[in-house]
């Protein structure tokens, strides 16, 4: 499976079971290892497709923060979806 792939099968698992913690939705969508996961979730952001959500302000706790999608992210899942 390509990253594209792998990435458009993460943000659709976003999208129709809501948003998790990097860990959580890894393991609802074990697309590839943990390693590129954690690589897949980081470019999805740099694309602006994804953000962090911070569960405590300034600060970042991986066990707790949340990925959601971005307006863009939504738009690109709606997009594959017609």
């Amino acid at each position: 499976m390509s990253m594209m792939k792998k990435g458009l099968s993460v943000l659709e698992d976003i999208h129709q079971d809501g948003p998790g913690t990097r860990k959580q939705l890894w393991e609802r969508n074990q697309v590839c290892s943990w390693e590129m996961f954690k690589r897949l979730i980081g470019r999805l952001t740099v694309d602006g497709l994804l953000r962090r959500e911070l569960a405590t302000p300034d600060r970042t706790d991986p066990g707790l923060d949340r990925w959601v999608l971005t307006t863009e992210g939504q738009e690109v899942v709606q997009s594959f979806a017609d």
